[in-house]
């Protein structure tokens, strides 16, 4: 019998849609004790921050948000049009049913004053998975090795690990990688902007003589091969041999480039990473981010994990390339 490990307590962001000024207070309040980074925003702006956003959680929206363009339920339909896989939280104010349509729009509808009920829909809608704290930890050290050995004169800082909702792909360059161990099946990403990419190396972030002249094919690679780096100490630190047996359920990964949206064919949240590459000789410009997100679409379990890391396989550093 195994003891399960420490869960790390994830962020997600969330626009908050709410005009009472009590009730602000109140999920300001709830937003601070689950985690949840809000964004507080009217109807006049909500759209406008979707677009600014990409890796958002949920939204959490006051039935009688005053809207110019009809009620905050056009507004909630609006919102689930544009991203479906996002979550809404109504905040109920009145008493009628919803409609069908309505009903399919909104996630979880509460009344004023039953936290209970929000919290409860909060842990199962954005919180449905839970990341150990080792594996967390373990996936950001190897990532941050990952970047500096690709980028070496480029400083390398992780933001905090965080859960998304949206689907929608950070930037115009991404990769995507298999991972299957026994405790998960699914994918690796990393997403980032092929100009700001370019500047970096203009920057002079990687070795001698790679600049910023490069096609965006070679662009393409150098990402490649740093998420080749990453899955090859990911594959040394937590699959084990015994991993690749005869599980071959698989699901469509849906890609529509327009409007850089990837679907998993999951509903279930994503860890999501961010790191900052920067010159440390020119503090004041901007810096390269790139988006690292894992998709446990086909497998996951944290008691396997669990039990993994308690008798990890003695498997070191190979020394060999993984080529795809």
């Amino acid at each position: 019998m195994w003891r399960m490990t420490e869960t790390t307590q994830l962020e997600a962001k969330v626009l908050l849609l709410e005009h009472d000024p009590a009730q602000y207070q109140i999920l300001s309040d709830f937003c601070l004790e689950k985690g949840l980074l809000a964004l507080p925003r009217s109807s006049h702006n909500a759209l406008v921050t979707l677009s600014q956003h990409k890796d958002l959680g949920g939204v959490l929206l006051a039935e009688d948000l005053p809207c110019e363009d009809g009620d905050s339920l056009h507004l909630a339909r609006a919102i689930h049009k544009l991203r479906p896989e996002l979550p809404i939280f109504l905040r109920r104010t009145s008493s009628r049913a919803l409609s069908v349509e309505e009903q399919e729009t909104i996630r979880h509808g509460w009344k004023t004053g039953e936290m209970a009920s929000l919290h409860t829909a909060v842990e199962h809608n954005i919180f449905s998975l839970r990341y150990p704290t080792r594996l967390v930890n373990g996936i950001v050290e190897l990532t941050r090795q990952a970047l500096c050995a690709m980028f070496p004169n480029a400083q390398v800082l992780s933001e905090s690990p965080y859960v998304v909702h949206d689907r929608i792909i950070h930037g115009e360059v991404s990769t995507l990688i298999a991972i299957e161990s026994t405790w998960c099946r699914g994918y690796m990403m990393l997403q980032t902007e092929e100009r700001a990419l370019r500047q970096g190396l203009i920057q002079g972030f990687s070795y001698e003589g790679i600049g910023g002249d490069l096609n965006f094919r070679e662009l393409n690679n150098m990402l490649g091969e740093t998420t080749n780096l990453i899955w090859g100490a990911f594959k040394n630190r937590y699959i084990p041999p015994q991993a690749f047996t005869n599980q071959q359920t698989q699901v469509p990964i849906v890609i529509n480039h327009e409007h850089k949206y990837i679907s998993f064919g999951s509903q279930d949240p994503q860890l999501c990473i961010r790191y900052q590459l920067s010159d440390p000789a020119r503090p004041g410009l901007p810096p390269l981010i790139v988006v690292q997100r894992f998709i446990f679409n086909l497998h996951w379990s944290p008691d396997e994990f669990a039990e993994f890391d308690n008798n990890p396989p003695e498997v070191g550093p190979t020394g060999e390339l993984e080529l795809f």
